[in-house]
């Protein structure tokens, strides 16, 4: 019998639970180096939380692709496909109109080993984090947070053609504090910004031809071989050995606060969302030797910079430039669908009461329709 108290909705809340449909997303994405000892720290610190042998697994960056992406998304459309909810007074979801948004986020993929020989086999799996998202949408922002556990901020996102007819300019705009000093009073700044040439083929481009990625794709060898598949996901697929997604399964770490503590946490737990990329199509890219990407590396934003790239100790407040090692853009329906909590953490309380019981259902996706037939499920951790 489940003991989970209901939820009590909120007559103002515009919090709308997935699934969700994105058709007509126009995708820019640029891949860069990162850091994987970096990248090793964030996982260290928000995910790989606990004892190992406790939790059973553990988060590694995966070592065959060192790179990020930065992803910059135009919703023209974001549509509810959520059921109706039985016996509920309220306007369904899906009766609630559509919205629109820009999005901008930053994708490493990792590796959660299983640990042990038996969950080596049935927990390994490659995921996603997101070290750092941001929405121009408030709606979208509370919601991303609340539903879904993503840390999206609130920005200000520029996603329009560049200089050139046929490029691209994105930037990000937050509030943060330009240096460290007391009493210094946060301010709007730039995060981020990137330019491009126009897609391939062009003659705008100042790099040289044939040494680029991008430009050997554009060889009569490469458009043999991308004619040869049936549909441009299945070609990003093949290019990417899978790790540009049509099917992306996010992780991070979803908590709450304790309102008497605020250092301490009430609940913790790891949670996944997937995203489908569909009918993927007018797949382009871009010369990434001449895409330019900076990072503003002052003040406060020096702090998300280190999660993910070997930048100075301290802040410089001077912009911090990246090389891209292959861009591209498309447009892809998307729909976001099903959410998994796959470990809830041990929470230590107060004046002798045990700890709040932990749950684990870390089975790989692979494994899922076969675990009836191989075990039961992975039942709740007895304090």
């Amino acid at each position: 019998m489940s003991t989970r108290v209901p939820y009590v909705q909120s007559a103002a809340s515009q919090q709308v639970p997935p699934p969700y449909h994105f058709p007509g997303v126009t995708v820019n994405t640029f891949y860069f180096n990162v850091s994987m000892a970096k990248v090793q720290e964030y996982c260290d610190r928000y995910l790989n939380i606990g004892d190992e042998a406790a939790r059973g697994y553990v988060y590694r960056p995966l070592a065959a692709w060192p790179y990020a992406s930065v992803l910059f998304l135009d919703y023209p459309t974001m549509i509810s496909a959520a059921p109706p909810s039985p016996g509920l007074n309220e306007v369904p979801y899906a009766d609630r109109g559509a919205i629109s948004q820009t999005e901008v986020f930053v994708a490493i993929p990792l590796v959660r080993y299983g640990v042990g020989p038996a969950r080596l086999i049935t927990d390994t799996t490659v995921e996603w984090a997101l070290p750092f998202i941001c929405v121009g949408n408030p709606m979208s922002s509370v919601c991303g947070r609340e539903m879904l556990g993503l840390g999206k901020l609130l920005a200000d996102i520029v996603n329009t053609e560049g200089r050139y007819p046929d490029s691209f300019h994105g930037s990000i705009s937050l509030p943060g504090w330009p240096d460290n000093e007391p009493g210094t009073r946060q301010a709007m700044q730039e995060f981020l910004t990137i330019d491009t040439k126009p897609v391939l083929p062009t003659t705008a481009g100042t790099q040289p031809p044939r040494r680029t990625m991008a430009s050997l794709l554009q060889s009569r060898e490469a458009m043999k071989f991308m004619g040869s598949v049936s549909s441009a996901a299945n070609f990003i697929d093949s290019f990417s050995l899978g790790l540009i997604p049509t099917s992306m399964r996010t992780v991070g770490l979803k908590q709450y606060r304790d309102a008497a503590h605020p250092h301490r946490a009430v609940y913790q737990a790891l949670v996944t969302c997937r995203a489908q990329y569909t009918r993927v199509r007018e797949v382009q890219f871009y010369n990434e030797l001449d895409v330019d990407m900076t990072f503003n590396n002052s003040g406060s934003f020096h702090q998300i910079l280190k999660v993910f790239l070997d930048v100075p100790e301290h802040p410089t407040g001077l912009p911090f430039s990246v090389n891209t090692v292959a861009a591209c853009r498309f447009m892809a329906d998307i729909n976001f669908d099903t959410m998994q909590v796959i470990r809830e953490f041990p929470i230590d309380r107060d004046d002798g009461l045990p700890p709040t019981p932990g749950s684990s259902d870390l089975a790989s996706r692979w494994y899922r329709p076969l675990r009836g037939f191989f075990g039961p499920r992975q039942g709740v951790e007895q304090p």
